[in-house]
């Protein structure tokens, strides 16, 4: 789940696939005079929108951190979810690839590039590695291993692939950054965004020029980015959440409760240049 927490006690909590579906957005609306329209458009949007699918299963009950009052947040220690993310991120990788090879291969790299602080592509926001466990180390080796053939499949139809496809993978990343900003990691107060940036950026599949994508606050629910990489200014963006407040009784099956029963509603984020 990702989960913004509010000086009250309550939470917005979003599924893994609201926040997807927010980084799609921000997929169709990629590209302009400047930065390069997303090729091919449709798999990038489709990739995207799917990129932390897998838990349908697991977040429609999903296990409560009980001091809190609502489900666990996706950097917190999850008891016994280790086996649970695996077998999820292999599932949905196999039903992308079924429908769309590439889109699949795109999401694999995505999760691989997880377990490796995303290959190391940005210097900004500073990420870190982290030790992990001989299961994951081998599902890391295997799946990378199906990529390096998926790779060279489409690389010998497609002299340019490899370039695209670099480029494809850095700015999903963004769209992942972006949705965990807007989600949780960006606020400097309930309403006001605090300053962000995203570095190195390329701006084209036709180029190497790079540049430092920043984020500053413009605004209750707004903010400036510079320089502007989508397609239209202003552009309203927005994800689903639902607001949990804790319940009195701390009890597994009090905060069950408390989750389903709570509010849904759309936050809405506005993005100008």
């Amino acid at each position: 789940m990702v989960i913004r927490e509010l000086k009250d006690g309550r939470s917005y909590v979003s599924s893994q696939e609201d926040h997807a579906e927010l980084s799609a957005q921000f997929a169709a609306h990629w590209g302009n005079n400047r930065f390069s329209k997303l090729r091919p458009y449709k798999t990038m949007v489709f990739a995207t929108t799917y990129h932390d699918s897998g838990y349908r299963e697991w977040e429609g009950n999903p296990p409560m951190n009980v001091e809190k009052g609502r489900p666990y947040a996706h950097r917190e220690d999850i008891p016994s979810f280790e086996e649970i993310e695996l077998k999820a991120y292999a599932k949905n990788v196999d039903w992308l690839t079924s429908q769309d090879p590439y889109a699949g291969l795109l999401v694999s790299m995505h999760r691989t590039g997880l377990w490796h602080n995303r290959y190391n592509i940005f210097t900004e926001p500073a990420g870190r590695l982290r030790e992990r466990s001989q299961a994951v180390q081998n599902a890391k080796k295997e799946m990378e291993a199906k990529q390096e053939e998926l790779k060279k499949s489409f690389a010998a139809k497609d002299p340019g692939f490899l370039n695209e496809l670099a480029y494809n993978y850095m700015v999903l990343q963004i769209f992942d950054l972006l949705s965990l900003y807007f989600c949780c990691d960006g606020y400097a107060s309930e309403t006001e965004f605090k300053e962000y940036a995203i570095a190195p950026v390329r701006i084209s599949y036709d180029s190497d020029e790079t540049v430092r994508l920043t984020i500053r606050p413009n605004g209750a629910g707004a903010v400036a980015m510079d320089p502007y990489p989508f397609d239209i200014s202003p552009v309203r963006f927005s994800a689903r959440a639902r607001i949990v407040a804790p319940p009195k009784e701390k009890s597994e099956a009090a905060c069950i409760d408390a989750y389903h029963k709570a509010a849904r509603q759309l936050l809405t984020f506005e993005v100008s240049a």
